[in-house]
């Protein structure tokens, strides 16, 4: 079975998206021609997705789509304690589905910019600068497994790809992360 499963915050679950056709995660696995398990949960923490593999181990996968972090930086603000856990559900996260499928690929993608974090307490202490730091830290994380891809999405525009709420992507934003995700696996695929 060609299998895809994403694990991640409300991004890969879908919020902002028009229709379950249009999530990130949908458009990547039928891009590529697989079945989606899709296993994001809104509102989740790095460490709630590192949880959840732990208490229900992956399924096999060809790829495992992960996006995590947001959350994180956006309650615990700068905090060194929050940027730890989120390093350590990290590899909690890689090491479980490293185990689930050895020889699958992890696209992990990079949290692109927000606009404006001051909306929506308490989870309103992030910024950009937090953003940049979090991915600083997921691609050294993720050089230390193999066959794990970090991704950032080129032509991301927060101005016009950020739903209303100022938080989710929409479908344009949506869209974004695919292509970029599908042009990695595609690329490594090959």
């Amino acid at each position: 079975m060609r299998r895809m499963v994403s694990y991640g915050h409300s991004w890969v679950d879908g919020d902002g998206a028009s229709a379950d056709g249009t999530c990130l995660a949908a458009l990547v696995a039928a891009r590529l021609g697989l079945e989606l398990d899709n296993r994001g949960v809104g509102g989740s923490s790095s460490t709630g997705t590192a949880a959840l593999v732990l208490q229900d181990t992956p399924p096999p996968a060809v790829l495992y789509l992960v996006m995590t972090g947001l959350n994180d930086l956006r309650l615990g603000g700068g905090s060194p304690s929050s940027l730890q856990q989120y390093e350590d559900a990290l590899r909690t996260i890689f090491g479980a589905v490293r185990q689930a499928s050895p020889e699958a690929l992890v696209v992990a993608l990079a949290q692109p910019h927000l606009l404006d974090f001051s909306l929506h307490a308490p989870h309103n202490r992030g910024s950009n600068a937090l953003v940049d730091t979090y991915n600083l830290t997921l691609r050294r994380i993720a050089a230390a497994h193999r066959g794990v891809v970090v991704v950032e999405p080129d032509g991301w525009d927060a101005a016009s790809m950020l739903d209303a709420d100022t938080v989710h992507p929409n479908d344009a934003g949506h869209a974004c992360l695919a292509r970029a995700a599908v042009v990695a696996v595609t690329a490594a695929w090959q």
